[in-house]
């Protein structure tokens, strides 16, 4: 399953992408580093509180907004990416695993 990190990191990039906005263009206006940036949104960055304040405001949402994780509240697009990282980032034992839910899902 995917670590908190993970979840925001996607969160905010899909966020990014929806603003129509580069990595450089929201790394820029958030005052982070490309590397930072490129790291928060791979879930291997550590952000501050000060870094989500300035990657909110910089993608003109609230910081409640930016932390709404909720899975029922995702598009379509957004679960499907969730899913795919989850999926590929799973064991090949837990691969198997979820090939079973899916194909018990749909039977």
């Amino acid at each position: 399953m995917a670590n908190i990190h993970e979840i925001l990191g996607k969160r905010i990039q899909l966020l990014r992408k929806k603003a129509g906005l580069t990595q450089l263009e929201l790394a820029e206006k958030a005052n982070l580093s490309l590397k930072h940036l490129g790291e928060i949104e791979r879930g291997r960055g550590n952000p501050t509180l000060e870094s989500l304040h300035n990657l909110s405001v910089a993608l003109d949402i609230s910081l409640m907004k930016l932390f709404d994780l909720e899975v029922n509240l995702l598009t379509t697009k957004m679960t499907e990416e969730l899913a795919i990282d989850i999926i590929q980032s799973a064991s090949p034992s837990d691969k198997t695993k979820i090939l079973k839910i899916l194909t018990a899902l749909t039977e």
